[in-house]
């Protein structure tokens, strides 16, 4: 095998010089580029606040932002106002000492990792309860988009049609 190398290499720099000369430039320009790639990168966006942190009235206005969003991507419906009420925050519940019961008296069950910290153990997650929703777009005066607009606000956020309200403006 390292006279098949050798070999290979004696005429890589004999007779096929230019050959070589280009194999260098590309990889000189690959490595290149690899090291220059980052120079011109956006650093990353800040994560959105999580609504499992936020007080009610916080989650509230992360909903409404999310909502707008959304509608507004919506075929022909233009800038959209979004304000939702919230009847209950998002809920944690957590596996207790007296297997998952829910108990008052009862503590979380506690987990300690190799560097000394510890954590409670997670059972479920229960979402915030949605009181109603208000919807004030131009287009609302259209038919077909309000109901368009009703049905994507029911559909997201699980709500009957009797707490969404969608207002012409």
């Amino acid at each position: 095998m390292p006279t098949r190398f050798a070999d290979w290499w004696r005429q890589m720099t004999t007779q096929d010089r230019p050959m070589l000369v280009r194999l260098l430039l590309v990889g000189a320009l690959g490595v290149g580029l690899l090291a220059f790639s980052g120079f011109n990168s956006t650093p990353p966006k800040a994560a959105a606040p999580s609504l499992a942190t936020t007080s009610l009235a916080g989650q509230e206005t992360v909903l409404g932002a999310q909502l707008t969003h959304i509608l507004e991507s919506i075929p022909g419906v233009g800038v959209v106002s979004v304000a939702v009420t919230l009847d209950r925050t998002i809920q944690s519940q957590y596996v207790t000492s007296n297997q998952g019961l829910s108990n008052p008296s009862s503590s979380p069950v506690m987990v300690t990792n190799q560097q000394g910290g510890s954590s409670v153990v997670p059972l479920d997650q229960v979402g915030p309860l949605v009181g109603g929703v208000v919807v004030v777009a131009k287009s609302a005066h259209n038919p077909n988009i309000r109901s368009e607009l009703a049905a994507a606000v029911q559909t997201l956020l699980q709500v009957q049609a009797y707490q969404v309200l969608i207002l012409p403006n």
